[in-house]
C-alpha cells in the first residue's frame, strides 16, 4: 500500500473540514451545491479514504513492512475504535449529504455539513496523529 505522510492527511483533513464549514454557514452557496451534494459528499469519502489508506499503509519508522494499524493499535487502546468511529461518520456524513440534497432540505444539508466539518477538523487529525505519535 502506498505511503501517505501525516501531513497529507492533517491538510486534507482541514481542507475537507474548513470546504463543509464555509458551504454550512452560506444559506446560497448550500443551496447552489445541495443540487450537487454528489460532488459534495466526495469530500469527506476522500478524507475517509486517505484516513485509511495512511493507517493500513506501511510505518515509516520500521523497516518490515508493519502497517501502522499493527504499529500503533494496542489491544484494549483506543485508537481502533477512534478510527471506525472517523470512518463511519465521515462515511454517514456522506450519505446524509446526498440525502439532504436529493430531498432538497437545505436545514438537514447544512447542519449536516456543519457537523461533517468539525469531525474532519478535530476527530481526524486527532485520529491521524494517534498513528503517527510513538
Amino acid at each position: 500500500m502506498p505511503c501517505v505522510p501525516a501531513s497529507v492527511v492533517l491538510l486534507a483533513s482541514f481542507f475537507v473540514g474548513a470546504s463543509l464549514l464555509v458551504v454550512a454557514t452560506h444559506a446560497r452557496l448550500a443551496g447552489f451545491l445541495s443540487r450537487g451534494s454528489v460532488v459534495l459528499a466526495a469530500l469527506p469519502l476522500s478524507a475517509a479514504v486517505l484516513l485509511a489508506i495512511y493507517v493500513f499503509g506501511e510505518d515509516s519508522y520500521r523497516a518490515n513492512g508493519t502497517s501502522r494499524w499493527e504499529a500503533y493499535r494496542s489491544p484494549g487502546g483506543a485508537l481502533g475504535p477512534m478510527f471506525v468511529l472517523s470512518v463511519a461518520l465521515m462515511t454517514l456524513c456522506a450519505a446524509l449529504l446526498v440525502y439532504a440534497g436529493m430531498r432538497r432540505r437545505e436545514r438537514l444539508f447544512r447542519l449536516t455539513a456543519c457537523a461533517c466539518g468539525i469531525t474532519s477538523m478535530l476527530l481526524l487529525p486527532a485520529t491521524t496523529m494517534g498513528f503517527s505519535l510513538n
